[in-house]
């Protein structure tokens, strides 16, 4: 039976690759370069869904990272479409073109919200990859929201009026640590949220504090949050989305979907199938 479902599942995909003549799984992407102020030149991968409609209002995600999480959510998007169990959504991809190392500069500097400020030196990636985190490759999440703001989506409302203002952010490690700073510094630039093993301990866990949602409680707009962690993930990832979890029990949000999810048997990489998968599920499912 499994068999049987993996190659029906196949074929199908397939079929929406020949007969429609459409790539991606059936959809369609577009993509366009984005510069910031800083001349900095971004990669958006815009994925509207098959059959798509410009007098047709849709709702839009943002995920970080497309330079490696492309396949895994439009993957995902692609087999909750064809089960029928997922709304229509345009998926908007953000990243840069370039080596590992050039990803990995961008996203440490991008999406981190201050300068690193810890007492032990630390390197993120690996090998000739790895970058020290320092005052210098570090704390760029504040003008990397303004881009978001000022450039991406002023962009993508221009060049697709119908998409609504709904408007979801989907983060994982670096790119969870920026999703809950724009939580915390502009609730209304997005309303739903799929947050991934959030590096929460980011300058002694500086965004675990419950003041600092205060702009979120009070904003008006109904929210969805779905936060999840690997529960074979280094020690300070667990503590601190356990804390996170706390604080947003106790902010007694009103209008708020929440929802976390601790998988089993599951590290900071291996966490990103499933958790994208019910992620997609929990904000846009039938």
């Amino acid at each position: 039976m499994r068999v049987f479902f993996l190659t029906f599942v196949l074929i199908t995909l397939n079929s929406f690759l020949l007969i429609g003549q459409r790539t991606d799984y059936g959809s369609t992407t577009n993509r366009y370069s984005i510069s910031s102020d800083e001349e900095k030149v971004y990669q958006l991968k815009v994925t509207l869904p098959q059959d798509y409609d410009e007098n047709k209002d849709y709702r839009t995600l943002y995920y970080l990272d497309s330079w490696w999480l492309s396949e895994i959510v439009m993957g995902s998007y692609a087999l909750l479409t064809i089960s029928e169990k997922i709304d229509d959504v345009v998926l908007v991809g953000i990243s840069l073109d370039g080596s590992l190392l050039d990803w990995n500069i961008q996203r440490t500097f991008d999406f981190t919200p201050s300068k690193y400020n810890m007492p032990v030196s630390q390197t993120v990636g690996m090998g000739e990859n790895a970058i020290p985190l320092n005052e210098n490759t570090t704390g760029g999440g504040e003008k990397f929201i303004e881009f978001l703001e000022t450039k991406v989506l002023k962009f993508i409302d221009d060049k697709y009026p119908n998409l609504s203002k709904n408007r979801g952010l989907l983060g994982h490690s670096f790119g969870g640590l920026f999703g809950f700073y724009v939580i915390q510094n502009r609730p209304a630039l997005f309303s739903d949220f799929i947050i991934i093993s959030p590096a929460l301990w980011w300058n002694k866990s500086e965004l675990l504090q419950e003041e600092l949602f205060s702009e979120f409680k009070e904003d008006e707009q109904q929210a969805k949050l779905y936060l999840s962690y690997g529960e074979d993930e280094f020690k300070w990832i667990v503590s601190s989305n356990i804390e996170m979890d706390n604080v947003i029990n106790n902010l007694g949000k009103s209008r708020l979907d929440y929802k976390f999810v601790a998988y089993d048997k599951t590290n900071h990489n291996s966490i990103l199938p499933k958790a994208i998968y019910d992620g997609l599920m929990y904000l846009y499912g039938r």
